[in-house]
């Protein structure tokens, strides 16, 4: 069966983002992701397409076999109702438009969406939900540990036994339906969206992950692509859109 397409959305920096540059070219935007995206889709057995925001949303989920909302920076809180926040990170109006364009069309055609950290909290809005403006690391965990090398597992979360997650997570779960995690984040969802579902929290009540599993939709607020070796997130993520697009017959009993 041919290798899935996974695209992965990006994010837009200046030239400068890369270190030295011709001066004539210092202002110019790049598109991309860190690396680690695009190697565990293909070591998961997936080809990842990275994603520009000029590309017509449409004409990429009818090519796209499965959509990854990459990290990055705050969404824009009047999009949930909120203020600003002195914590907020610098916002992006064109990549907010671009990737709540992606869900909804990821959704229209069927395409199972894995969400990481900011594309959780993106997801989240786009289906109507809220964040949490700012983890205050006074109040539990410090889920912002930017300091610690990106693979170290710092904090446990539980996971719903029954859920898509507890599946997707497989081999890392232990007995208790817990599972170590790394963490890069200061927001969190608050409320979630329609037809989403709280299936893991830290130990200190902060959502970890939300999930639809009609629509095969999970959104992690850890980055699984940044732990050792192939997350089995990403596995389970690959077989999800070698299956094809979602079908409401799917869930159907044999028969009806």
């Amino acid at each position: 069966m041919p290798r899935p397409l996974i695209g992965i959305s990006t994010r837009r920096l200046p030239a400068t983002a890369l270190g030295a540059v011709p001066p004539g070219v210092a202002d110019a935007p790049i598109e991309g992701v860190f690396s680690d995206y695009a190697e565990s889709v293909a070591a998961a057995g997936g080809i990842p397409v990275l994603l520009p925001r000029s590309a017509d949303v449409g004409g990429l989920v009818d090519r796209l076999d499965g959509i990854v909302l990459a990290g990055g920076e705050d969404v824009e809180p009047h999009r949930y109702g909120a203020d600003p926040v002195p914590q907020s990170t610098v916002h992006d109006a064109g990549r907010d438009e671009f990737e709540m364009a992606l869900v909804r069309g990821a959704i229209d055609q069927g395409l199972p969406i894995l969400a990481i950290c900011r594309g959780v909290q993106l997801l989240n809005v786009t289906l109507g939900g809220t964040l949490v403006p700012h983890l205050d690391p006074g109040d539990g965990i410090d889920h912002a540990m930017t300091e610690l090398h990106r693979s170290e597992r710092r904090h446990v979360v539980a996971v719903e036994p029954d859920s898509m997650l507890a599946e997707a997570v497989g081999r890392d779960l232990d007995d208790g339906c817990v599972v170590a995690v790394n963490s890069y984040h200061h927001q969190a969802v608050d409320e979630p969206g329609a037809g989403l579902a709280i299936v893991a929290r830290a130990e200190d009540g902060t959502v970890e992950a939300v999930e639809d599993d009609q629509r095969r939709i999970l959104g992690v607020q850890w980055h699984p692509e940044m732990h050792s070796g192939l997350d089995p997130v990403f596995t389970w993520f690959v077989e999800q859109a070698r299956s094809g697009p979602y079908s409401p017959r799917r869930l159907m009993p044999s028969g009806a």
